[in-house]
């Protein structure tokens, strides 16, 4: 005879299968293996490189970027100089005036003690130029010290929303998450590669208010990510080039808003988002959307690291 307990796991280990089960419209693109990509924390597609992706570290790693192609082979290193990683958690590709740059967001606080951030600019990397080199550096054009108006917080997802000239911020471990704008400064620099200054600049963020609760499944309930008091907080975030749509990730699902034009992010958040229900990873934080933002790429801290690619127009959606 069942006993309450015996039913429990049973709703357990149905649940934990159906987890690993691929949504309709989504693909295994590759792994990422390369031992010296052991965190990936932020991902972003690039804009002048067909089919490449960049991807940085979580802390403990010294200030470096990672190119890798969409099967997640590592093709590229790329050394940011004159800055530290303290706590990197995102990374974001744009166009700007026809040249692109890649927004790396140094905003993790997991015990909210930092007395200030950092956002570090530079101009992406055209790894057709590279002729075979592995390694390289570049020089930010521009690095942000941000402070919040209401105090320390922990982030994870940052996101930069050309059109309306906006870096958004979502943070992460409160009861409610919080979505804070700062302006995306102008690059002054054509090229952060042979500058060895560096402009410093000092913003306070501006806090557009608490984001409706993401959706949960009854797979958040019994996900270990619950008991440690994570289920629902959003771990990556991107918008897309177009700046109608956004996609914010957390360790189970990753949710897509997109609207016909131009509004405030914080109304578009709170509409009902298409969930997406993710494979079985060990804690996915990378998420970014493709050029045409028709679909999004999703990876996970530690190695080896499943690489994903969703449709965005497939049956998968779900509201």
């Amino acid at each position: 005879m069942f006993n309450r307990l015996t039913v429990f796991l049973y709703l357990i280990l149905a649940l934990s299968t159906s987890a690993c089960a691929m949504p309709t419209g989504m693909s295994q693109a590759g792994n990422i293996t390369a031992p010296s990509i052991d965190e990936a924390s932020g991902l972003a597609v690039s804009r002048i490189n067909d089919q490449i992706l960049w991807v940085h570290n979580d802390s403990g790693d010294t200030a470096r970027i990672f190119a890798i192609d969409t099967q997640g082979q590592q093709l590229a290193t790329v050394n940011i100089t004159g800055v530290n990683n303290t706590d990197w958690e995102d990374i974001a590709s744009f166009v700007y005036q026809g040249e692109s740059y890649l927004l790396i967001a140094d905003v993790g606080d997991n015990q909210a003690r930092r007395s200030q951030y950092q956002l570090h600019l530079i101009k992406e990397p055209d790894l057709s130029l590279l002729n075979g080199q592995k390694n390289l550096s570049a020089t930010p054009i521009w690095s942000m010290a941000f402070t919040y108006p209401d105090g320390a917080r922990d982030c994870e997802s940052v996101a930069v929303d050309v059109i309306k000239g906006k870096i958004l911020l979502l943070t992460k471990r409160d009861t409610l998450p919080i979505l804070y704008a700062l302006p995306l400064i102008a690059p002054t620099q054509q090229s952060g590669s042979n500058n060895s200054s560096t402009e410093k600049i000092k913003q306070q963020a501006q806090r557009l208010g608490e984001i409706t609760p993401l959706p949960t499944a009854m797979l958040d309930y019994v996900s270990i990510y619950t008991w440690a008091g994570f289920a629902g907080k959003p771990t990556a975030m991107d918008v897309s080039a177009d700046g109608l749509s956004a996609v914010i990730l957390t360790y189970t699902h990753a949710f897509y808003f997109t609207q016909t034009t131009q509004g405030d992010w914080l109304s578009l958040f709170s509409t009902t988002p298409q969930q997406i229900a993710l494979p079985a990873l060990k804690q996915a934080e990378a998420v970014g959307f493709s050029q045409d933002g028709q679909s999004i790429y999703i990876t996970s801290e530690k190695i080896p690291a499943p690489l994903y690619k969703m449709d965005l127009n497939s049956a998968g959606m779900q509201q």
